[in-house]
């Protein structure tokens, strides 16, 4: 029942920057069901990724204004639309379904959805995610491992790089895989509240009870624990963020594809990787425990060591941080990439970079030009607002 109108939403979705595709299991239909009432996929399928306020989707739909509004405030609340409150109107987008709506349903998830969400994972990274120049996410070494911080790009650099969101506000939430591997009943041993959303995202978040507010000093001890707990950040592939998610090889959606490549560094954007001075390095294995992907290993035992040293294999080292500040003899350090990534302005110019990588924007579409076009729709001071979301 329905099943066709549950396939458009899919194609629909599919349409967004990161993209939705169809996997062989039909996992990601069943995942739609779930969320959607037939009455909400009828009205997502008229959204578009600008944000507008009820009357003119009303007039999309054909419908009065006060009855859409009304659907449009509840899949909101419920996660299925992002909303951006205006002195004007509350205007609403439609959103990417992962880095999005999937993650809007954390505390929904259950043992059903977290087993169909490797299928549409897994198809994602096959699809939108692999050998292709940009991405949705991007890691930002942890703040210890960066030395001659004044040569080192502002948003390479984690600490800096949150306190620049506009100031908050901050927030936390579960993390949403984590949550998938408890409810398949798995033992998690890493914390569990480390997904972070900054600015107008952060406003959801704690609006609609996905998250928890955070004052700058609890951020930063959150920062400082997820370190401790071996997280790897991945931050929104842009200048001024709107999201990090904090990653582990034991749970995280992205580790589990990532770590299938023989080379894993050619599929993220990172700005640093790690080597080790086999002269300073005494082979005590601190090292290896930390590294989420595998990229640390030994070699053989070299003239006046004891033990086998350890080397860093280039193609496989996603430039995290988290080996360095572990070394006793200090024999890891953090060094720039010969050619580095192309970091967009904003969450905005991101999505666009990622429409058009994938054939969604038709010709040349400058950011600019985008910029210029939602002032005319939404007035500038709200276009400002969208733009440095």
């Amino acid at each position: 029942m329905n099943k066709g109108l549950y396939r458009k939403l899919r194609k629909h979705l599919d349409k967004q920057p990161a993209g939705f595709p169809e996997t062989e299991t039909g996992s990601e239909i069943d995942i739609l069901k779930r969320f959607y009432t037939p009455e909400q996929a009828k009205i997502a399928l008229k959204m578009t990724n600008i944000p507008e306020p009820a009357v003119k989707i009303a007039k999309r739909l054909k419908t009065d204004e006060k009855t859409v509004g009304e659907s449009l405030k509840k899949m909101a609340k419920e996660g299925l639309l992002f909303r951006v409150h205006t002195p004007e109107a509350t205007l609403y987008m439609q959103p990417n379904f992962i880095m999005g709506i999937y993650e809007w349903h954390v505390n929904k998830v259950d043992r059903e959805i977290a087993e169909k969400a490797d299928d549409v994972y897994d198809r994602l990274f096959e699809k939108h995610w692999q050998d292709k120049k940009t991405k949705q996410l991007r890691v930002v070494p942890v703040d210890q491992s960066i030395e001659h911080k004044d040569m080192v790009r502002g948003y390479d650099m984690i600490r800096e790089l949150v306190r620049g969101t506009g100031n908050g506000p901050y927030a936390v939430a579960p993390c949403i895989c984590r949550v998938e591997q408890l409810k398949r009943g798995n033992e998690v041993n890493r914390p569990i509240d480390t997904c972070l959303t900054f600015g107008m995202v952060a406003e959801y978040y704690i609006e609609n009870g996905i998250g928890k507010e955070l004052t700058e000093n609890e951020l930063m001890e959150k920062l400082t624990e997820c370190e401790k707990a071996s997280l790897v950040p991945f931050s929104t592939n842009s200048q001024k963020i709107v999201n990090m998610c904090m990653c582990d090889k034991d749970s995280c959606q992205i580790f589990r594809n990532l770590r299938k490549l023989e080379k894993p560094a050619q599929e993220v954007h990172a700005a640093f990787s790690a080597t080790i001075d086999a002269k300073l390095c005494n082979g005590c294995k601190k090292c290896t425990k930390k590294c989420q992907i595998d990229a640390i290993f030994a070699t053989d035992v070299q003239a006046g060591k004891k033990a086998k040293i350890h080397e860093i294999e280039p193609d496989r080292c996603i430039g995290c941080g988290l080996c360095v500040s572990v070394c006793p003899q200090q024999a890891i350090s953090m060094q720039p990439r010969e050619v580095l990534p192309v970091v967009p302005e904003n969450a905005l110019a991101m999505n666009i970079a990622l429409s058009k990588e994938r054939g969604q924007l038709q010709g040349f579409v400058p950011y600019g030009v985008v910029k210029w076009l939602l002032k005319l729709k939404l007035g500038k001071e709200t276009a400002d607002k969208v733009i440095n979301m």
